[in-house]
């Protein structure tokens, strides 16, 4: 019996400690138009690996799609996004451009920490307007130049 229970302990504390990061919980479907135009942009590039998807909102009806790669330094919001946009069969990180807006780019718990003491927290935004492949476009599906 205590072989039984020692062998329940080991399998336990065995399984728990594998940590496996769930890569996203909520699945973004973009209108075929602009799938078609992220593909064909995705073919062009050489490094498919480490791409990421910001999403922002110009105006009431048009939306920007931004497509950038991790060459630039660690990404804070790609790394810890629960959202991920369907493209080709993969799932590809995506977060709102509004996150670097206001959110600080380091964990919730240490921002905390840091309240009210000397210690600074960081703040980083990304200028992406003119060297990151953009796509405006509507709810529709409609591509807007």
């Amino acid at each position: 019996m205590k072989k039984i229970i020692l062998l329940l302990i080991f399998n336990f504390c065995l399984f728990s400690c594998c940590s496996q990061k769930s890569f996203s919980d909520i699945l973004y479907f973009l209108p075929s138009s602009v799938n078609e135009i992220l593909i064909k942009e995705l073919q062009k590039s050489n490094n498919n690996n480490d791409i990421y998807i910001v999403l922002d909102k110009e105006n009431k009806d048009t939306y920007v799609l931004y497509l950038s790669n991790s060459n630039s330094p660690k990404n804070f919001w790609k790394e810890h996004t629960n959202r991920a946009v369907f493209l080709q069969e993969r799932l590809i990180p995506l977060y709102f451009y509004s996150d670097e807006y206001f959110s600080f780019a380091e964990k919730g718990e240490d921002v905390l920490k840091k309240l009210g003491t000397e210690k600074g927290i960081r703040k980083v935004t990304y200028l992406r307007e003119n060297n990151v492949f953009n796509i405006k476009f509507k709810l529709n599906g409609e591509i807007v130049d």
